[in-house]
């Protein structure tokens, strides 16, 4: 580590101390405390995503002792950390230590990498620590096998990196997709080192868990991913292509959008090119996953944040570029790129934590704040405090069968009651519903106190997830409910949603109400 600068170490610390303000003064959102829930129970594959987030959870809560947003997220922070170092070694490999500086500030300005990767823990978070070091091995392995130096340890550390990031999340496996075209569109030698197929070993050896689940649960996860990207069927839906792009040009970050596709085009067009089969790779690494979700989204809904892996690439070609520019303009770039992220980012933390109310349309009792995403990281402490005062309020006035259970029809804001309310109150989550709607609750029922015959309960939803299809089902399930308890939760000193609790009375026991994962 001495070769890394005292300036970077200054900068990742600085980087790291805005994570931890964000992590510890914002709620969870819906996919992280769904995560959470998979470190309670850990298995070798989940309905949407493989392991090693969980695992990084579990560890960073201290085996799920600590209980707080900034333990659950801390796992993101260091990965990110982590990675920073990772793109500052690649970029020096590349060239020289100021490429190297400039690939981790660019790095740090991205809002995939530094914020949704970076802070908030998701499986990309675990991710992209082991894509940047693949990366970096990649790089190594051309740079060694054009000086005539052995590669097999290289290889071998390649697959290792390249099956735990499969680990965190299926897109890892489109570091063999570049790879593999990279050897058989430029460099066809690599085929002849037997490196190479060890490496292919040693992914697959990693990853044989995650197929061996898959193939006990009759590849669920697949089933539900391309259900959400089949083209079958698919007619053209331009504000998912529309969606994609905007996301992918925010998410990195505008100004380092811009100069990534400018260094993509320069070094294409540029002949005679230095580090030319380092360019190619980082090509074949970043394209093939930028134009499959592009191409996807034409006719399907994607998410923006899947191609962050595939821009980390980029940054290192857009440091490359900055290095041909004068010193005044590499500063005015990565000046402007730094302080729009900064301004992005103070922005957020305002709108979500400080807005007066909603900015949503929706002004009904039963459907406040619908559309608002700001309100998925908002009031879920509170609405913890009021739930666990009206079930105590409860206890006293049961004349029947206490409750222990609140039902819930799909994965959010399942997760959030987990983590917020059931953790508070002792209560616990039972799913009814479809599979598909479920997710991973569909196996946590049978680890969880069945709902018996006759049983009472509670069903919580927040007014901007509100949904009358889900009401009306569980209605069907319960012998009677009761009309919501609103609960009001204040932002800045208006209301900006209700959390409405419905009492159910009764549970009919109804074989339908849970739908098998092979039907």
């Amino acid at each position: 580590m001495k070769e890394i600068p005292f300036k970077l170490w200054l900068f990742i610390a600085a980087m790291a101390v805005i994570k931890v303000i964000i992590a510890s003064v914002t709620a969870l959102g819906n996919d992280e405390v769904y995560y959470w829930t998979y470190a309670l129970n850990l298995q070798w594959n989940y309905f949407d995503h493989p392991p090693f987030v969980a695992w990084l959870i579990r560890t960073t809560t201290a085996n799920l002792s600590i209980h707080s947003e900034l333990a659950v997220r801390l796992g993101a922070i260091i990965s990110s950390t982590i990675g920073t170092v990772i793109v500052f070694k690649t970029g020096k490999l590349l060239r020289n230590n100021r490429v190297g500086w400039f690939a981790a500030l660019l790095y740090s300005s991205s809002f995939y990498c530094s914020i949704i990767a970076g802070t908030f823990i998701l499986p990309d978070s675990p991710q992209m620590v082991f894509w940047l070091w693949s990366i970096f091995l990649l790089l190594k392995i051309i740079r060694s096998t054009g000086q005539g130096l052995p590669t097999l340890s290289l290889w071998c550390w390649f697959g290792l990196a390249a099956g735990l990031c499969m680990m965190c999340k299926i897109h890892g496996v489109y570091l063999w997709v570049g790879m593999i075209l990279f050897v058989l569109f430029s460099d066809r030698k690599l085929l002849v080192q037997k490196g190479i197929y060890i490496s292919a070993l040693i992914s697959l050896m990693i990853v044989s868990p995650l197929i061996i689940w898959n193939i006990r649960h009759h590849f669920i996860t697949y089933t539900y991913h391309s259900n959400r990207v089949s083209l079958f069927h698919a007619g053209i839906n331009p504000l998912a292509f529309a969606r994609e792009i905007g996301g992918q040009l925010f998410y990195n970050n505008p100004i380092i959008f811009f100069l990534a596709w400018v260094a993509v085009l320069s070094f294409i067009n540029t002949k005679n090119l230095f580090l030319k089969s380092e360019i190619k790779l980082l090509l074949f690494c970043s394209l093939p996953l930028i134009v499959t979700l592009i191409f996807l989204s034409i006719f399907r809904d994607t998410l923006p944040h899947w191609s962050g892996p595939a821009y980390s690439c980029l940054i290192f070609l857009s440091a490359l570029k900055l290095e041909s520019f004068n010193d005044k303009k590499i500063k005015t770039i990565i000046g402007a790129s730094i302080l729009f992220f900064l301004f992005v980012v103070s922005a957020g933390l305002f709108t979500i934590n400080f807005y007066k109310g909603t900015f949503s349309t929706q002004t009904g009792a039963l459907s406040l704040g619908a559309g608002d995403p700001t309100l998925d990281l908002y009031g879920w402490k509170e609405t913890g405090k009021i739930i666990d005062s009206i079930y105590r309020l409860d206890k006293p006035l049961e004349k029947n069968k206490k409750v222990h259970t609140i039902v819930i029809t799909k994965w959010f804001p399942a997760a959030h009651l987990d983590f917020y309310v059931c953790r508070k109150t002792g209560l616990h989550t039972y799913g009814l519903g479809e599979i598909f709607d479920l997710h991973q609750y569909y196996w946590y029922n049978p680890s969880k106190p069945k709902l018996a015959v006759g049983d009472n309960a509670y069903y919580i939803i927040p007014s901007n997830l509100y949904d009358e299809n889900s009401i009306n089902f569980i209605k069907s399930q319960f012998q009677s409910c009761s009309l919501p308890i609103i609960l009001p939760i204040f932002r800045n000193g208006a209301v900006c949603k209700n959390i409405l609790l419905f009492k159910l009375n009764g549970y009919k026991k109804n074989n339908a109400s849970v739908i098998t994962a092979n039907k």
